[in-house]
């Protein structure tokens, strides 16, 4: 389909009109000789034209297109009632200074001459001024008709309708992020320029599951744009962080076609562009859907014996490691859709995993109370560390959330089911250890890092959010509680200061600095 340059400009046109600029409407009409030529409604314009509304039929017609005849036709009707209503000064000021009726004294000098005298006289002429009623309503039609060939009417606001149109099917797509805001002119998303890391300490809203449903895993997709929910009942859903609404701008999600698992939903996790969302379930398997069409790309069927607990994509998108209640990581080709590498010493679950930033080394957490550091090409554990094992000895607590820390390629964080936060270096070394009064907290349940890698949030079995600072070891505990009981898990938004939460009820709360 070709579009025409002159159809563009009357939607510009219709732009300038809607919004008042009449100046710019007038001068673009001139330059390019295309003319608008509609008017609102044109019901509406003929009634305003048969009952003598005549300020907003001139007002219409300044922005059209009139032949000047019919122009002309229509300012001395004006005028002659005018003149039948004794009001001389407006009809003068019509008559001689516009551009019609300039056009008429010097093409129609006789005809103008006698509106003149019309004006000119002194007493009211019956024979002479079209007062009746019939023969003013008959001249009325007439100018009504002749000006309603020469104009139409169009839907309001087409240029931005039509914008509008293009974005939505986009955004259908898959082209565009629904809750990224987009650069209409550069024609890109705009990139949300990312705050100061502050403490998410208030409720912004709250996704609410039905009944006898609640959450099990959460993840934020890289560019913020989704929050995805794995559930109890197997579905995989994914919502607007900022208003905790369901994302039905996804036609699968509008249409109840869910992503589904055979079993609860315990891990999620989303390639870095977006494109792929992997989930683990309770039963060992694991499925990858594509993000923006809800269909399944990959299944491994038997990724693990027991439950996964923790899911990773490689920085490339081709790998996925997972780690389950088996107490075994595994590596996973999404091209095969097999198992490529196993990984094993843990001696109990293993709570979380991730790749180091350059994937030459995993780091992973367990029930067992260790931290491991792997090399991702051989599988050998190079470093096990037991945080403190001086003074835990052989009843160490459990480990989980490795963290990694923007910014901080060598260094990472490890939380522990104590009050004791650590920062460990690829070396295996402990760079910092940060233990927290426990009136707020007997142990760390979950925890995560802010986006610009300042801070650690971590909840404690007290529902208290804490905020570590990790280059000073400060902490400030924020004042409001979670409103949830026992909180399983934490995520961060990539770019803004805000975080979820989820626990064993419907709710999943999400707060904002």
């Amino acid at each position: 389909m070709n579009i025409e340059s002159a159809d563009v400009i009357r939607l510009i046109e219709q732009f300038l009109k809607e919004h008042n600029l009449h100046s710019t409407l007038e001068a673009l009409q001139t330059e390019t000789g295309i003319s608008l030529n509609t008017v609102d409604n044109t019901v509406s314009f003929k009634d305003d034209i048969v009952k003598g509304n005549w300020d907003a039929v001139l007002a219409s017609v300044e922005q059209a297109h009139v032949p000047q005849a019919k122009r002309i036709d229509l300012y001395e009707q004006i005028i002659t009632e005018l003149a039948d209503l004794r009001d001389i000064s407006p009809a003068r000021a019509l008559l001689r200074q516009t551009e019609p009726m300039e056009l008429m004294r010097s093409a129609q000098p006789d005809r103008y001459l006698r509106l003149e005298q019309l004006l000119s006289r002194t007493s009211f002429d019956s024979a002479r001024s079209p007062q009746h009623t019939a023969r003013n309503e008959s001249r009325r039609l007439k100018i009504a008709e002749q000006l309603l060939a020469e104009v139409c009417t169009a839907p309001a606001s087409r240029l931005l309708t039509l914008l509008g149109h293009s974005i939505k099917w986009q955004q259908l797509q898959g082209i565009l992020s629904p809750n990224v805001p987009y650069d209409l002119f550069f024609g890109r998303a705009q990139m949300i320029a990312p705050a100061e890391d502050k403490a998410p300490c208030k409720l912004l809203t709250t996704i609410k599951f039905p009944k006898n449903q609640c959450p099990n895993s959460l993840a934020f997709s890289p560019d913020g744009a989704y929050l995805a929910t794995g559930s109890a009942d197997g579905f995989i859903e994914l919502w607007n962080p900022t208003t905790g609404k369901i994302a039905d701008e996804l036609k699968y999600q509008a249409d109840g076609a869910l992503m589904m698992m055979e079993d609860a939903v315990t891990a999620l996790a989303f390639s870095d562009n977006g494109e792929m969302i992997c989930s683990g379930a309770k039963d060992g398997k694991l499925k990858v859907w594509r993000s923006k069409t809800g269909s399944c790309a990959k299944r491994f069927p038997a990724a693990h014996s027991q439950g996964v607990t923790c899911l990773a994509f490689s920085r490339d998108h081709s790998q996925i490691l997972s780690g389950g209640h088996d107490n075994v990581l595994r590596i996973h080709g999404l091209k095969s859709a097999k198992m490529l590498k196993e990984l094993r010493g843990h001696s109990a679950s293993v709570t979380s995993a991730i790749f180091s930033e350059d994937m030459a080394n995993i780091i992973s957490t367990s029930d067992d109370g260790s931290v491991r550091i792997w090399d991702t090409s051989t599988t050998n554990c190079i470093h096990t560390v037991v945080p403190d094992s001086d003074k835990h000895g052989l009843s160490a607590p459990a480990t989980h959330s490795a963290l990694a820390i923007p910014g901080s390629p060598s260094e990472f964080v490890v939380c522990t089911k104590s009050p004791s936060i650590y920062i460990l270096a690829m070396d295996g070394s402990v760079r910092k250890s940060i233990t927290v009064d426990k009136k707020s907290c007997n142990e760390f349940l979950t925890a995560a890092v802010t986006p610009h890698g300042k801070h650690i949030l971590a909840v404690s079995d007290m529902s208290i959010l804490h905020c570590i600072d990790i280059t000073s070891g400060n902490v400030d505990i924020v004042s409001n509680k979670i409103p949830n009981n026992d909180v399983i898990g934490i995520a961060c938004h990539p770019v803004l200061n805000i975080a979820a939460f989820f626990s064993n009820d419907r709710r999943v709360p999400i707060w904002t600095a």
